[in-house]
């Protein structure tokens, strides 16, 4: 058992239902994002692509405050103290309040420019100030009771927001699913969306006011200097660390726009959908245990605490490599069937999105304890250093090469290498878990390598055998190489790079015991 019974129950609760409620959430982002490409267009898919990222990148100015004040609240609510939660709900109200008007001031600035954002010419989807202002009102809103959520998320009741979240998206898509087989408009389109963000938050602050009534007390509480200092000063490094992110993953349209056109943007943003919906499945799954992981750091030894960060860091390696092995193996086939043969993209470039794919969930638990350890000010530096090579590589690569969106992935990649992979778990194992980094350097240099060559295998093996065109048969071939390549992947990873001082781990038991050539009965963790 890696944490105690309480703090387990809440993480699996928290767990499956995040995981649930996402793959629920994305088989319905399947069925309208067919309905808008057959009904709208892949211009108007590309465009909706661009907005998405835009708004995204304004948005830059509520980064970290979320997760700053999440952590924030860990101590108070484990402790019940009321007054210094309702001071720390109001004062992230009146911030969020700002951080609209700031989205919207900035959005309005932006929008006379947007023409420049697009290659080609852009009367094909209509009025595109309209459709970006739609979308401007929608963030702009979110904010309005949105910074509630984080109440739930401390108190390791994230499924509530979960299930609240995914209500109102489905109902949305159902929505907007009905309208656009009968009256295809992409404006009524965004309007509903609109509507239904507005009711999931109205309906989540009612949640957070019934089960924390004294949030309406009317006796307003301050602060505390000590906690403003620690805000101002971990809002920053928050910030800094997740506009790194925004850079690099909500640029991707914009380049491809800016350089390719809105049609490139479509085809990319398809394989993007997918991408993003196993992403929130996986990391909503992997994730939820984020709040537990806070409540570790308070009551657990570092000797426990490192320990259990190595068996997560397997953990997320192995579903990162099993669910790339299922990307890099049923793309093809599954676009082909789902959208039709023109929408698929090139063998190189869907190995680049699964192996940058890969990478990315290999952060995942350094992520992850860096969020539950508050770790945001150590490395406020690091982002600016993995957007600039990030950027400067890809529009490099676009002015330079005929490698197109290929460009845009190699970048990512390559700064996630060069300064990711080290700087992330140099800054948790110095500040948080107060271990060296010789031993993750080895496992982490294990699971790389050992994934990059099982992902590569398992495509040359799929684009021999040419099953793209048999959904059944690539069904069939996918899941029995997720299941060697896993289990080869998890001997490589414990053979050669696993930590001795981390301790038993849980692997396919039988298969590994042979292998050592021991035959036992114990039961691991």
């Amino acid at each position: 058992m890696i944490l105690d019974n309480s703090r387990t129950k809440s993480a699996k609760i928290n767990s499956i239902t995040a995981s649930s409620v996402q793959f629920l959430s994305l088989i319905t982002q399947f069925i309208a994002r067919t309905i808008f490409i057959f009904t709208l267009g892949e211009s108007y898919l590309g465009l909706n692509g661009l907005l998405t990222n835009i708004l995204n990148i304004l948005s830059f100015s509520e980064l970290g405050i979320g997760a700053a004040f999440t952590f924030l609240l860990y101590e108070p609510l484990a402790h019940h103290d009321e007054n210094k939660i309702s001071a720390l709900v109001r004062l992230y109200g009146i911030i969020y309040r700002r951080i609209a008007l700031i989205i919207m001031s900035l959005g309005l600035i932006l929008m006379p420019f947007l023409p420049y954002l697009i290659y080609g010419k852009t009367n094909v989807v209509g009025n595109i100030y309209l459709a970006f202002f739609l979308f401007l009102l929608n963030t702009v809103f979110s904010y309005l009771w949105n910074y509630k959520r984080s109440i739930f998320l401390a108190d390791q009741a994230g499924y509530l927001n979960s299930l609240n979240t995914f209500a109102f998206q489905f109902g949305a898509q159902i929505t907007q699913i009905i309208l656009l087989l009968n009256w295809p408009n992409y404006y009524i389109y965004l309007v509903i969306q609109i509507l239904f963000t507005i009711a999931s938050n109205f309906q989540i602050s009612k949640m957070i006011d019934r089960k924390y009534p004294f949030l309406k007390n009317k006796i307003v509480h301050k602060v505390g200097p000590a906690t403003r200092s620690y805000l101002k000063k971990n809002v920053i490094g928050m910030m800094s660390s997740k506009l790194g992110g925004v850079i690099i993953f909500s640029t991707d349209n914009l380049l491809i726009s800016a350089f390719l056109g809105l049609v490139s943007v479509g085809k990319y943003s398809n394989y993007t959908l997918i991408l993003s919906g196993i992403t929130n499945v996986v990391g909503q799954g992997v994730g939820a245990v984020t709040a537990s992981i806070g409540h570790l750091n308070v009551t657990a030894g570092k000797e426990r605490q490192n320990s259990i960060f190595y068996k997560y860091s397997y953990l997320s390696g192995i579903i990162g490599l099993a669910v790339s092995i299922g990307l890099i193996t049923y793309f093809d086939p599954f676009i082909t069937l789902w959208l039709g043969s023109k929408y698929v993209l090139s063998p190189l470039l869907t190995w680049l999105i699964v192996v940058s794919f890969f990478i990315t969930q290999l952060r995942q638990a350094n992520i992850n304890f860096t969020n539950a350890y508050g770790l945001y000010w150590e490395q406020r530096y690091k982002p600016i250093f993995e957007a600039a090579i990030n950027l400067i590589i890809s529009i490099v690569l676009l002015k330079l090469t005929n490698l197109g969106i290929s460009s845009v992935i190699i970048g990512t990649i390559i700064s996630n290498l060069v300064i990711n992979s080290w700087w992330e778990p140099m800054i948790l194992l110095k500040y948080g878990l107060k271990n060296n980094i010789v031993e993750y350097a080895k496992f982490y240099l294990t699971q790389l390598v050992s994934g990059v060559m099982l992902i590569t295998m398992a495509q040359y093996i799929v684009r021999t055998l040419s099953m793209a065109s048999d959904i059944v048969k690539s069904t069939a071939l996918t899941t029995l190489i997720i299941i060697i390549a896993t289990m080869i992947f998890e001997c490589l990873v414990i053979f050669y790079g696993y930590p001795k001082s981390a301790g038993k781990i849980s692997v396919v038991g039988i298969v590994v015991h042979i292998l050592q050539g021991r035959k036992t009965k114990e039961k691991y963790e």
